[in-house]
C-alpha cells in the first residue's frame, strides 16, 4: 500500500468549505479516481466540513490523503475536531439535527463513502473516517490499518515516513522519523522507504541494518520494523531510536523495547524481540510528534477500526513543533 503524506484542510470559517472541497477533488483526479467518485467526494467534504462549522465553535481540521493499492487508488479523509462530541447512532440517522437543519449530513457521508467510521467522546471531540476508491477495494483481508504522517506546521515536507506491505498472512510495518524536519530529514525519510521496499520480506533486524546501511552519508533517522505473523500469533519488532510502538490486547499493555541509536550514524547491533499477538490485539507505532500521553489513551480505543484510533490519537495527541506519525495495525478477523 502506498500512501501519500496528509495534508491539513482547515476548516475555520465558510470561506474554506469550497477549497476544502476543491483540494480534496483536485487530489482525487490527479490519484486516478474517475468522476463518479470525484462527485461523491465533493458531497462528502462539503457535509464533513459544514459539520465542523455547525458543531464546533473553532471548527477543526480535515486531514485528506491518496492511497494506491497495486492498480486500485483512493482517497482518505478524516475530520477531526475538539467539539462538544455527540450520540453517534443518533446522529448518523437521517432526520436526526442538533442545530435545526434537515439532519442528512452524516447519514449521507456513510451512504456515499465505500468506508466510513466515526468516533465521539463527549466533551472531546469527534473523528469521522472516509475511504473513496476508483474501484470496489480487496475484501477478506486478515488487518486492517490507519495511519497518518503530518508535517510541523509551515513545512510542506515530511520526515517522518510509514509503509504497510503484507504477503502471505504475514504484514510488514515500518515508521521512520528523519532528524530534525524539512527537507534533508525529508531525503533521509525516502532513502528508508527505498531499502524497506526492497528487504520488506526479511526478518526486522535484517531490515533494520539494511536501514542503517542505506541512510549513512545522510541527515539519518529514528525507525522500527515489526513483522506480524498472523497464523503463528507472533509479533517480531527491532526498533532504534525514540520511536513508540505499543501492543494492547485482553493480556495487557505492552510497550516494546527499542534500543538506542541513530540510523546512519551510530547503532549498537540491532536486536529483534518477539511478542505474542492475539486476534483482539492492536499495534500502535508513532514518532516523536505525538505526546507520550499518547500511548495512556490507547487502552480505551482498543475495539474501534484501526483509522479512527489513528485519527483519535493524532487529534488529541499531536504537537505542532514536529512533525508528526501514526500507524495503527490490528487483525480484522480470525486465520
Amino acid at each position: 500500500m502506498e500512501i501519500t503524506d496528509a495534508q491539513v484542510l482547515e476548516v475555520a470559517e465558510h470561506s474554506q468549505v469550497g477549497d476544502a472541497r476543491r483540494r480534496v477533488v483536485r487530489l482525487a483526479t490527479e490519484a486516478g479516481l474517475d468522476a463518479k467518485a470525484q462527485d461523491r467526494l465533493s458531497v462528502i467534504t462539503t457535509e464533513l466540513a459544514t459539520n465542523l462549522l455547525k458543531h464546533t465553535a473553532a471548527g477543526g481540521r480535515i486531514l485528506m490523503q491518496a492511497l494506491k493499492d497495486e492498480d486500485i487508488h483512493g482517497i482518505e479523509l478524516c475530520s477531526i475536531d475538539s467539539g462538544r462530541g455527540m450520540n453517534v447512532e443518533d446522529c448518523v440517522l437521517d432526520g436526526v439535527s442538533s442545530t435545526g437543519t434537515l439532519g442528512t449530513g452524516l447519514g449521507a457521508i456513510r451512504r456515499m463513502s465505500d468506508e466510513c467510521n466515526i468516533f465521539s467522546q463527549i466533551g472531546s471531540g469527534t473523528v469521522v473516517h472516509v475511504r473513496v476508491w476508483n474501484s470496489p477495494p480487496k475484501t477478506g483481508q486478515a488487518f486492517s490499518f490507519g495511519g497518518f504522517t503530518v508535517p510541523k506546521n509551515g513545512e510542506h515536507l515530511s520526515g517522518d515516513k510509514w509503509m504497510v506491505l503484507q504477503k502471505e498472512g504475514i504484514v510488514y510495518s515500518m515508521l521512520v522519523d528523519g532528524l530534525g524536519h524539512g527537507l534533508e530529514a525529508f531525503e533521509a525519510a525516502q532513502l528508508a522507504k527505498q531499502s524497506f521496499r526492497e528487504n520488506w520480506h526479511k526478518p526486522p533486524v535484517v531490515m533494520m541494518n539494511g536501514l542503517h546501511a542505506a541512510l549513512r552519508g545522510s541527515r539519518g533517522a529514528v525507525g522500527a520494523v515489526a513483522r506480524l505473523n498472523l497464523a503463528d500469533n507472533r509479533l517480531d519488532y527491532c526498533g532504534l531510536g525514540n520511536v513508540t510502538a505499543i501492543v494492547v490486547s485482553e493480556l495487557g499493555r505492552k510497550h516494546l523495547v527499542s534500543m538506542n541509536g541513530t540510523l546512519g550514524y551510530d547503532a549498537p547491533r540491532f536486536r529483534e524481540f518477539s511478542y505474542v499477538w492475539t486476534p483482539s490485539s492492536l499495534l500502535v507505532m508513532h514518532s516523536d510528534g505525538l505526546s507520550s500521553r499518547a500511548g495512556d489513551a490507547v487502552v480505551a480505543l482498543e475495539k474501534l477500526p484501526a483509522p479512527l484510533v489513528a485519527g483519535w490519537l493524532y487529534q488529541q495527541h499531536a504537537k505542532t513543533i514536529d512533525d508528526a506519525t501514526v500507524l495503527v495495525l490490528k487483525q480484522s478477523r480470525p486465520l
